[in-house]
């Protein structure tokens, strides 16, 4: 028979395992919030650049997702140059910069935010993004990161991370491309209309939603499952007790 000792500590298990439930409930739904809210607010800085460089009479290829080895690699836009086509990452990060060229990871300072944001290098980022478009084209390309928020950076960064509305000014002037780099942009744009296309920014989607760092959600469901075994195991002790 469970003795009153024996139920307080069954009813400490269960309010324990209560609350790791709820608050896995609660931190995954303020999860998804902040990243559906994060693909928006990046959805939007990709269009308006696209509609910066249209206007401005630039061919750009928007949102494509490229395969090299085992690996995907989702490309914002390519922009057909004279002589070269330019891969472009966007950003639409708030706030300021701290960091180098060389450094693996920036800090993001928010604006009215206390909690600074790490994130990864896009410059390393956007580089791997250019090698591959130039593996499989085989014409020049150049990579270039373009803040499509509001991003103050370092001054040895501000030829780097290029503001948009001056975007077009650095490209300057658009042209009509070789034919090299014509036929180049037009396999790109074979590959984008591509049956696989589908297929391959759905897998991209999942290795970066399993990449990414630690989530709190799945860690308090972990939490709870580890709590239902040790209230199990206590049961087991108490009854052969």
């Amino acid at each position: 028979m469970v003795e009153g000792d024996e139920i307080v500590a069954l009813t400490g298990f269960f309010v324990a395992y209560l609350a790791c439930t709820a608050g896995a409930l609660w931190l995954g739904k303020g999860a998804k919030q902040t990243q559906g809210h994060s693909a928006r607010h990046g959805r939007s800085g990709e269009q308006r650049l696209a509609r910066t460089l249209v206007q401005a009479g630039y061919t750009v290829l928007t949102d494509i997702t490229l395969r090299q080895g085992a690996g995907t690699h989702q490309i914002d836009h390519v922009v057909c140059g004279q002589d070269r086509l330019f891969v472009i990452e966007t950003k639409t990060w708030r706030g300021a910069v701290e960091g180098r060229a060389g450094d693996q990871n920036w800090t993001i300072r928010r604006p009215r935010s206390r909690n600074a944001l790490t994130v990864y290098n896009p410059l390393f980022q956007n580089q791997t993004h250019a090698e591959v478009v130039g593996a499989i084209t085989r014409v020049p390309v150049t990579p270039l990161v373009v803040s499509a928020g509001f991003l103050t950076v370092p001054p040895d960064l501000a030829e780097q991370v290029l503001p948009l509305p001056g975007l077009p000014a650095f490209l300057g002037p658009p042209g009509t491309p070789t034919g090299r780099i014509a036929r180049a942009f037009e396999e790109l744009t074979r590959r984008k209309a591509a049956w696989s296309q589908k297929a391959l920014a759905a897998r991209h989607t999942r290795w970066m939603a399993t990449s990414r760092r630690l989530d709190p959600a799945r860690a308090m469901w972990v939490a709870s499952a580890v709590f239902l075994a040790c209230a199990a195991i206590a049961v087991q002790r108490l009854a052969a007790g």
